[in-house]
């Protein structure tokens, strides 16, 4: 199968304890959002995810802010296929301000089991490996 087109996104994971810092959508049920975006044209989802930071919630982070946590890739209808770079970010101090009111709410720290009930598919599995990284078995 050949591919038509591959868009690729970055998402940031910032976390206080239990606590996730989420953007809230503007939609008529409850929905929440990562930081993050579209990969522009010669973008690293690094970068891409720096650019977004800043244009979403002012947030000012650079490369060594953060870790790459995984990267999930969806295919799509008609032959398209979705990527989705997900990194953590280890300095959860930084100030942020939401700088996008006409596309979220309000960005907020929410309890990691209460956000995830409200966030799409795929980042609901990354955050929740994140939280519950394994299951033993005994």
């Amino acid at each position: 199968m050949r591919i038509k087109k591959h868009k690729e996104k970055s998402r940031l994971i910032i976390y206080q304890g239990d606590k996730l810092l989420v953007l809230q959508k503007h939609t008529s049920k409850l929905e929440y959002g990562l930081i993050g975006g579209v990969l522009e044209q010669g973008e690293s989802p690094e970068y891409a995810l720096i650019r977004e930071a800043f244009e979403e919630v002012t947030l000012k982070i650079t490369e060594q802010d953060l870790e790459y946590q995984c990267s999930i890739t969806i295919e799509l209808k008609n032959k398209h296929k979705l990527s989705k770079h997900y990194f953590l970010c280890s300095d959860y101090t930084k100030p942020f301000l939401l700088a996008e009111p006409h596309k979220f709410r309000k960005i907020e720290w929410v309890y990691w089991k209460d956000a995830i009930k409200f966030l799409g598919k795929s980042n609901k599995k990354v955050v929740k490996s994140l939280f519950k990284p394994c299951k033993l078995n005994y």
